[in-house]
């Protein structure tokens, strides 16, 4: 039985490249017209599109949600379905990527300074 791990090794293209896979979009012009919520900003994920992030999450847990209805049918059709969803449509994991790449963002100093500046206006 392969650990997910070994898999993920074996047969993931999608590779952490240094680069941000998802980042916080056009801030500054939400911030200048006093429509940015730090709460739910917009988020780029590279390659496919932006997001709140709210509708990130939402739809990276409605991903996983189908993925695991998919793998309580058990047929092995499903199975292949899930292996195929998950691991060659690199999409989900790319989402995934973006909204960890997002929230150690807003971890930063950087953007919480610029959050409390923001609020204070």
């Amino acid at each position: 039985m392969f650990k997910l791990k070994n898999l993920l090794k074996e047969d993931l293209k999608i590779q952490s490249s240094g680069k941000s896979d998802g980042y916080i979009h056009n801030w500054k012009e939400e911030m200048e017209k006093g429509k940015f919520d730090p709460k739910n900003p917009t988020v780029v994920v590279s390659g496919l599109g932006s997001y709140s992030l709210t509708g990130l999450k939402k739809s990276v847990a409605s991903q996983l949600l189908d993925l695991s209805k998919r793998l309580k049918g058990g047929s092995e059709m499903d199975v292949d379905n899930v292996y195929s969803l998950l691991v060659k449509n690199d999409s989900l994991l790319y989402k995934v990527k973006a909204l960890k790449d997002v929230q150690n963002e807003l971890k930063t100093s950087v953007w919480k300074r610029r959050i409390t500046i923001y609020k204070r206006r």
